[in-house]
């Protein structure tokens, strides 16, 4: 497993997946979960951190100097003094909110990594066809297949691969033999690449390439997981149901709790 700092919790929140999944709950439920469970977190640190009478004086504050604002009728220089002063407290606000929204971001920052691992693609089916790139084309003049029968070319950087049967797989090797890909342990991620700093952050589930392998990056074209039938694609995906769930609860939460 290649495990970025932010990728810490993942073994963890894999095993818990496994539970609801075994449990027979589907992955839109199981999105949902986390989706609620992130905000609420988000929301308690925030509750927290937060110096919530500060910010309800300074909200209070700002909120009589906009009036002041609206009702002003005078000359220029009074005018100007009253901007001046809505400025100032506005950027008294947003320093006190500030530090405690980023403390309240980090459950998202741990989990969207994670999400994206188990929620962006759904393993192809055996025997079904899987296109895979390599960046920079010219790279595929000294790479093949095992066997040899794996893939076929469909363009100068493309071949066609056939999913392999469970306990089987097909290899991508260069021209020393090294194995640089194989297609069962692709699944997790769209891409394969060199090793950069901000995997440090964000390791990548299918792994790096050497340093000195003949090409950048491969592309796998898996196919991207529906946890919603209907609508546009991009409706689809994780992403639009776990935002739109954890803003709706976010801001639920902060009225239930009063939070400024």
């Amino acid at each position: 497993m290649n495990l970025g700092l932010l990728d810490l919790p993942a073994p963890l929140l894999d095993a818990f997946d496994s539970v609801l999944a075994a449990s027979g709950l589907p992955a839109l439920a199981r999105m949902i979960v986390y989706a609620i469970a992130s905000a609420w977190l988000g929301m308690v640190l925030y509750r927290r951190f937060s110096d919530q009478t500060a910010l309800t004086e300074l909200r209070q504050k700002v909120q009589a100097s906009q009036r002041a604002l609206a009702l002003h009728g005078g000359d220029f220089t009074e005018l100007r003094g009253l901007i001046h002063n809505n400025f100032l407290l506005s950027l008294r606000q947003l320093g006190l909110s500030l530090r405690p929204a980023l403390l309240a971001s980090l459950p998202l920052l741990f989990l969207m990594p994670w999400l994206s691992n188990r929620f962006a693609f759904e393993p192809p089916p055996t025997g079904a066809s899987i296109n895979v790139c390599a960046e920079p084309s010219s790279a595929t003049s000294v790479l093949h297949w095992q066997p040899s029968d794996a893939a076929i070319i469909i363009d100068s950087d493309c071949w066609q691969v056939k999913s392999p049967r469970a306990g089987a797989s097909s290899e991508l090797v260069d021209n020393t033999g090294r194995s640089l890909l194989s297609i069962s342990d692709a699944y997790a991620s769209g891409i394969k690449h060199k090793h950069i700093w901000l995997n440090y952050l964000i390791g990548n589930p299918a792994g790096y390439l050497p340093d000195d392998a003949p090409l950048q990056a491969l592309h796998i074209a898996l196919p991207p997981r529906e946890l919603i039938h209907i609508g546009p694609g991009w409706m689809r995906g994780w992403e639009f149901s776990y935002f739109l769930i954890v803003f709706a609860v976010s801001i639920w939460l902060k009225l239930r709790w009063r939070l400024s």
